[in-house]
């Protein structure tokens, strides 16, 4: 796969939009630990988790990854071939994460347009915003551009 492992995408107001493929724990965490190769004042992580199933299996294990991100905002879940048979939504990562943690409570938000105006009203100068996940989410970025 060429691209979307800490892809660069652009940057407004001096903040840097960054893109990765990450849907796993054990990956979100790699990604987290790229960062520290960047020089940045905080990071914001709008992560989109990848199919039902995964998502109950591994909910404890994506709150601790996520975890190590400044600001979280996480979106539906991308179904791609699943029904939700399962009982989750991410609503579900959100509340392991805000129980937690004390500083920078993670955000549910569902719709795209919604974080875009979020992020843009929040972030500062010299922020990271990456977008993690396998499904559609890879479009905030350019969204954000715009």
């Amino acid at each position: 796969m060429l691209g979307r492992r800490l892809e660069y995408k652009g940057s407004f107001n001096d903040i840097a939009i960054f893109d990765d493929y990450a849907h796993h724990p054990t990956e979100i965490k790699a990604t987290c630990n790229a960062l520290n190769n960047k020089v940045f004042h905080e990071s914001w992580v709008i992560f989109q988790p990848h199919t039902y199933s995964r998502t109950k299996n591994l909910l404890d294990d994506f709150a601790i990854a996520l975890s190590n991100f400044d600001h979280i905002i996480i979106a539906d879940i991308y179904a791609a071939r699943e029904a939700n048979t399962y009982g989750v939504s991410s609503k579900d990562i959100v509340e392991r994460i805000n129980s937690t943690r004390t500083l920078n409570h993670c955000e549910y938000i569902s719709d795209f347009k919604d974080i875009v105006s979020y992020v843009k009203e929040h972030a500062k100068p010299k922020d990271i915003i990456l977008t993690l996940g396998a499904g559609n989410v890879t479009d905030i970025g350019p969204m954000i551009l715009k």
